[in-house]
């Protein structure tokens, strides 16, 4: 269990990671999208959840969330990077970006990210969107896991 819970944790992180990259083809020229940014963003998101630094740096070092406010600060930095709406809905379009870019290339698994994030955007989330953030996160993995896509080493 906790191994499952730490490889969500890490997708978590590298979905994060990999909208960073994809903001960057709509960023203003001074603004680059790094892990560094992500960082700035989760820092925004500490005071808006109430997360503590050790909520931010647990985020950062791949480790699952334990305190609600650590849920709510992935909620929402997803939330600022588009990868979930605001009524607490996966974004379709996002996700099938992020997927794609977690992904090893396998040309035969082409629909595959598309039927990932159709399965993950169909589950029943929580209302609560701190919580709809990790039962998305899950969601992906266990999919990805369940449709061969194996994790791109970032």
């Amino acid at each position: 269990m906790s191994r499952l819970v730490n490889k969500s944790a890490l997708l978590l992180l590298g979905l994060v990671a990999m909208v960073c990259l994809l903001g960057a083809a709509s960023a203003k020229p001074h603004e680059e999208m790094t892990k560094d940014h992500a960082g700035e963003l989760a820092n925004e998101c500490k005071a808006e959840t109430g997360a503590t630094d050790e909520d931010v740096e647990q985020m950062m070092n791949h480790e699952a969330p334990e305190r609600h406010e650590a849920k709510c600060l992935r909620a929402c930095v997803m939330k600022k990077f588009q990868m979930m709406d605001e009524s607490g809905k996966l974004s379709k379009e996002h996700a099938v970006e992020m997927v794609k870019a977690l992904s090893k290339h396998d040309a035969e698994k082409e629909d595959a990210p598309a039927e990932v994030v159709d399965k993950c955007e169909a589950i029943e989330a929580p209302e609560d969107h701190c919580d709809a953030a990790v039962a998305f996160e899950n969601c992906i993995y266990e999919q990805m896991k369940e449709h061969g896509l194996e994790l791109e080493e970032h």
